[in-house]
């Protein structure tokens, strides 16, 4: 499929070999493992191949799969449902659908909704259902669970703000403390220290669990003309943090409790008193891809799961129907030597090759259904998501479309380019071993075929 495209600027002559393939080979002479492989998708043509089958870990590049199969198996219209129960007693009970993607405005509309149909005032007992996935909270293959970062928040059959709290800090009156405090004022989180105002903005900061608390301890200084600081964590309980998000918006929303709040969990029953539904998958996708969001990620893992199977989604579960999905397109995911042990990517455990995400990009160009959607949902070199600072003021910025991954002597670029003809290419570049991705390199090969 051709897409008119302004033409690329480049000032390499038409098919001249850059170095892209010098510059890897040269990475692999440093000890580095490669593969690499860029493929006109319009015709089929290999422009270049480093050892593209070659299995390799190529971080969160490994969304693609999941994006691909989640669309495949849940449909381009799937949304998850979050459902609310009123029952007899004056309690509210809410049925999650395990969407990743609830956050504060959706629950302020929610309540919102309640209101106008006639809520407005419950007994102060919340029961909570996260049943519709297993309370597994992290992926078994998950690399380092113990992290309190942002990166490594929980999975569960009910979310909000991708399982994660922000602390800020705001300079105070100079010389004096800063002012700190919480994107949501959750009771089980507190703040301990002092953040001094003033001198070069250095903050410090260490979070851990302290019984059924969270604290978070502050150090350091920030400038007096600093911007304000922000660092997300991970909360431990999703589940007990939806409850307390819930009762606290009720009260600011005009629906108080008659007596004392008790959150609890347990099954709700009956018809719904009102369901919420997320927006479309196609948009949950997007916001995985463009800021690699592992939460979301793992999310849709126990979702193809639970949807399929029709049981509480599972991690091992989701994993095989993307497999699955993988293989029926000709991608050898469990043969030769790959494997796919998370859709996150956040694991040491993960071997794929360039050739398998090849496939996959001629598979989406080729078949159409999901094109629009896929290339879409992919971070765009110098301006959005990942790749936001990434090729800025080179030939394929604003063009060049990829799924970044990186971890500990890992780094992956998979994605598409239209080049001067309106041609897609694929790209796909995983390096292993402490070397990073030749990015001069490849924006000059790019621009010239």
């Amino acid at each position: 499929m051709a897409i008119g495209l302004m033409p690329a600027q480049s000032s390499w002559a038409k098919g001249k070999d850059p170095g892209l393939e010098k510059a890897l080979r040269a990475l692999e002479k440093k000890g580095a493992r490669v593969s690499a492989q860029i493929v006109n998708l319009t015709n089929t043509r290999t422009l270049l191949s480093v050892d593209a089958d070659e299995p390799l870990n190529p971080a969160s590049s490994v969304k693609l799969f999941t994006a691909y199969s989640a669309i495949e198996r849940l449909g381009i219209n799937y949304s998850f449902k979050t459902a609310f129960h009123v029952g007899a007693d004056g309690g509210v009970c809410v049925k999650g659908g395990g969407d990743p993607s609830f956050v504060m405005e959706d629950l302020f509309l929610v309540v919102r909704a309640l209101k106008r149909k006639g809520l407005d005032q419950y007994s102060g007992a919340i029961r909570l259902d996260a049943t519709v996935f297993d309370d597994e909270h992290y992926p078994e293959d998950r690399s380092d669970q113990d992290s309190e970062r942002a990166y490594n928040a929980p999975i569960s059959g009910l979310n909000f703000n991708y399982n994660t709290i922000s602390v800020f800090v705001n300079p105070g009156k100079k010389g004096g403390a800063a002012i700190t405090g919480l994107d949501f004022p959750f009771d089980f989180v507190k703040i301990e220290g002092t953040v001094k105002t003033g001198g070069k903005t250095d903050v410090t900061w260490d979070k851990r669990g302290k019984g059924d608390l969270e604290i978070v301890h502050l150090g350091g200084r920030i400038a007096d003309d600093a911007d304000e600081w922000r660092k997300p964590f991970r909360i431990r309980k999703p589940v007990q943090a939806f409850g307390e998000a819930l009762a606290t918006m009720l009260e600011q929303g005009g629906i108080p409790p008659k007596g004392k709040v008790r959150v609890t969990e347990g099954p709700c029953t009956g018809e719904a008193f009102y369901v919420h539904q997320s927006r479309p998958l196609p948009f949950i996708v997007s916001l995985m891809d463009k800021y690699s969001n592992n939460f979301i990620a793992d999310a849709l893992v126990k979702a193809i799961d639970h949807e399929v199977a029709k049981h509480p989604g599972t991690a091992g579960g989701g994993l095989r129907y993307i497999r699955t999905e993988l293989m029926k397109i000709g991608i050898p995911a469990e043969s030769k030597g790959r494997k796919v042990v998370s859709g996150s990517g956040l694991t040491d455990g993960n071997r794929v090759s360039a050739s398998d995400f090849t496939a996959l990009l001629k598979h989406i160009h080729r078949e159409k259904a999901f094109l629009p959607e896929i290339f879409a949902s992919l971070p765009i070199a110098g301006v959005d998501g990942t790749l936001k600072r990434k090729y800025q003021g080179s030939d394929v910025m604003e063009r060049l479309r990829g799924k970044t991954g990186t971890l500990s002597n890992v780094q992956s670029l998979v994605g598409v380019y239209p080049n001067s003809e309106g041609e897609w290419l694929s790209v796909a570049i995983i390096v292993n071993g402490g070397h990073g991705i030749p990015e001069g390199e490849l924006a000059r090969f790019l621009s010239a075929h």
